[in-house]
């Protein structure tokens, strides 16, 4: 739809679908395997309106972290801060780095993870998208912890672990690792729960 005041014609494509389209092509193929043409095929845009729309690769990248944030990491903090006993919570945080692997064999790990290697070393904007969504998973995580009696003295560093643990799960899954010895590494970081 055409902004008021903007002269030309309004853009005939959901910037959401293309966005969501987008991501995808980032997820699997990382920043730089990822090229124009490729963004072009998966949206069926030309490079022009893909740049009218979300600005150059870096910018377009950039937005589709952001809506990687807005999917994944917002579901993440939700199920982490929302109902249910605070341990079950911390394990389906867990399992849902499980899911993709056993449910549809999708091993494209995840992508604020992926972007933490490959992109955040060498761009200011996306290490400090990437170490938002560290954080924010992080804080739910605490808050969780929280919930489940752990101290404040303890709490912070244990969060950090048990987002160690999913960061790690993913990153093994995208490795080729097998859904049982996820599932052990998901068991072993459950137990420790009951040390903390």
């Amino acid at each position: 739809m055409r902004e008021p005041g903007v002269i030309g014609r309004p853009r005939e494509f959901d910037d959401d679908v293309a966005l969501a389209q987008i991501l995808d092509v980032f997820w699997t193929k990382g920043f730089e395997g990822t090229s124009m043409s490729d963004l072009m095929a998966a949206t069926g845009l030309q490079k022009g309106s893909l740049y009218a729309a979300f600005g150059d690769k870096r910018a377009i990248y950039l937005e589709a972290l952001a809506l990687y944030e807005r999917q994944a990491v917002d579901g993440a903090v939700a199920l982490l801060t929302g109902k249910g006993a605070p341990e079950t919570r911390i394990g389906k945080f867990l399992q849902a780095a499980i899911d993709p692997v056993a449910r549809l064999d999708d091993r494209r790990g995840c992508f604020l993870c992926n972007a933490s290697v490959d992109q955040a070393v060498l761009d200011g904007e996306t290490q400090l998208a990437v170490k938002r969504g560290f954080d924010r998973m992080a804080g739910a995580l605490e808050q969780a912890l929280a919930d489940l009696g752990v101290g404040a003295k303890l709490r912070a560093g244990q969060a950090q672990h048990l987002l160690s643990v999913y960061f790690g799960l993913r990153v093994l899954a995208k490795g080729g690792q097998s859904v049982s010895v996820l599932r052990a590494a998901r068991a072993a970081a459950l137990r420790s729960l009951t040390n903390a």
